[in-house]
């Protein structure tokens, strides 16, 4: 803002001279306005981009810990296994504090919940990062296997559909993990159902009585 001439104090009024002084104490107006996705921070708080790089960085330590754990799980190591998806969990959930809209972040805090046993959080975790995105297909892959350990199958089948329509891999992972349900269904009914048998010492027609 260009200063004001100087003029010569007996030229001014007292009204000119607040005018002056309120005109000189107004600040500039801001170039752009901030969107209504990105507010500006508060006093204290970081900057967006500096919080979503932070974030990222939490994601990849809670990724490799995950990585980790998953192979532990493959080893048959279930309690490491658990304890590795404990901690990983705790740095995607680090993630989603620095950068709330974060899909990656909030799928993978659903894929540990998950393995640690907490299916609820699993499903509010999946729900978020496809709100946020809802054309990420392993939130979808994800959610179809929590369905599926769940015994919702046909919740299961849904997103195994979305995931054939988009052509996606994904499908494959998803179409096993609940054809390994299937069958581990039709086993146990067949195990449980009794088995007829019939003593060959005895006629069919006193069996029948």
């Amino acid at each position: 803002m260009p200063r004001p001439r100087l003029l010569h104090l007996g030229t001014l009024s007292l009204g000119l001279l607040a005018a002056a002084s309120v005109a000189l104490a107004a600040p500039s107006p801001p170039k752009t306005q901030p969107s209504a996705s990105t507010p500006p921070a508060a006093s204290g708080e970081q900057p967006a981009s500096e919080g979503r790089a932070l974030a990222e960085l939490a994601y990849k330590k809670g990724y490799k810990v995950a990585q980790e754990a998953k192979k532990l799980k493959k080893e048959g190591k279930t309690a490491k296994a658990t304890e590795k998806f404990a901690k990983a969990l705790e740095r995607f959930e680090e993630a989603i504090q620095l950068h709330e809209p974060y899909a990656e972040a909030w799928n993978m805090i659903g894929y540990c919940s998950r393995n640690v046993g907490d299916l609820r959080r699993a499903f509010d975790a999946y729900d978020r990062s496809l709100a946020i995105d809802p054309n990420y297909e392993e939130a979808h892959e994800y959610l179809g296997e929590a369905y599926v350990m769940s015994g919702n199958l046909e919740k299961a089948r849904e997103q195994l559909a979305w995931l054939e329509a988009k052509k996606s891999d994904e499908a494959k992972e998803l179409s096993e993990a609940i054809e390994a349900a299937e069958k581990a269904t039709a086993a146990s009914k067949e195990s449980a159902s009794p088995a007829t048998t019939v003593d060959p010492a005895v006629p069919d027609s006193a069996a029948a009585h």
